[in-house]
């Protein structure tokens, strides 16, 4: 009678497996803030890795690469290299499963020397129109390299709108947008940021940096502004909209949900995921079963989406269940 009156289910099909891509050598590079989590070698590695989670019925990934710091300046053209790291990775999943959902992430920080989503100038100001015009030629690159869905995750002024006009420009027409439409300066994203070398770095004598994302990704106190930010994403022409991170803002996640008929992604983000696991590690909580209500959570509030690094382990834990005797 409990399973008959569940009002809320979740699946592997709802899930967006994160893919952090290296190529400083040939072996996976465990992430010490993430544990169970790698770098993955590009090449065989990532392809095989994509072929477990299709067979656990994980059907979209998201693609973040390590640029590595010989490649990495204050104006980040690497992004936009038809043949960095991104774009071949982006090919080479595209070749082998032509059917796979790729997403990819649009923003600066991977390849700019400063560590942020923008470019900076000398006096420390994030360049907003300079650093979405960057971000149109990135997401192109990633649309000419096969990409299903660009994420623009950098969180600057007017962006979906002109990307969607590079895009559909360039003929890109049916290349989707997921719009980090509320992304918070949130303490959650530290390993994240670990796995990609990508914090903010120390400004110099002659150069500002600024020391966190503050001035340009939400703050945590606002509610109203998420509104705000919904209403301009749809207008300008997201398909998708996201929340960042996650259980933190189920509220954000609700109001989304019960203000837009788009779709809504969740991202449980890597802070969210380090917690769980160093909970269960301690023996301070059953894994399993904080990690499913975490996903039934995020359905509950209205996502249809979830980026989570738990994609794979959660879908085995699901297999096991349906496997599971009735009697």
């Amino acid at each position: 009678m409990r399973g008959a009156m569940r009002e809320s289910f979740v699946s592997p099909s709802n899930f967006i497996l994160p893919l952090f891509i290296h190529e400083e050598s040939d072996k996976n590079q465990p992430i010490a803030s993430m544990p169970g989590i790698n770098r993955l070698a590009y090449g065989k590695n990532v392809v095989d890795h994509v072929a477990e989670a299709r067979s656990l019925g994980i059907n979209q990934v998201v693609v973040f690469p390590k640029t590595p710091e010989h490649l990495k300046t204050s104006t980040a053209e690497e992004a936009f290299n038809p043949n960095g790291l991104s774009q071949r990775t982006i090919r080479m999943l595209k070749d082998a499963f032509p059917d796979l959902e790729v997403y990819t992430d649009v923003a600066l920080d991977p390849y700019n020397c400063d560590g942020h989503d923008g470019i900076v100038s000398d006096a420390g100001v994030i360049l907003n129109d300079e650093t979405v015009e960057y971000l149109c030629r990135q997401a192109v690159s990633q649309a000419q390299a096969g990409a299903d869905c660009v994420s623009p995750s950098d969180m600057m002024d007017g962006r979906i709108g002109m990307l969607r006009k590079a895009l559909d420009r360039e003929g890109f027409t049916n290349v989707s947008i997921m719009a980090y439409t509320a992304k918070y300066a949130s303490a959650y994203y530290g390993p994240f940021r670990d796995a990609l070398a990508s914090a903010p770095k120390a400004g110099q004598a002659h150069r500002k940096i600024p020391p966190n994302k503050k001035t340009y990704q939400m703050d945590p106190a606002n509610y109203r502004e998420a509104l705000r930010e919904i209403r301009a994403d749809e207008f300008e022409g997201a398909d998708i909209m996201m929340v960042k991170p996650g259980m933190p803002y189920l509220d954000v996640v609700r109001m989304m949900r019960d203000n837009s008929t788009l779709p809504v992604a969740v991202y449980h983000v890597s802070g969210e995921y380090a917690m769980l696991k160093a909970a269960a590690e301690r023996g301070w909580l059953n894994e399993k079963d904080a990690v499913l209500e975490a996903m039934t959570s995020f359905r509950r509030a209205g996502a249809d989406l979830i980026l989570t690094y738990y994609s794979i382990e959660a879908a085995k834990w699901m297999a096991g269940d349906r496997m599971r005797p009735l009697f």
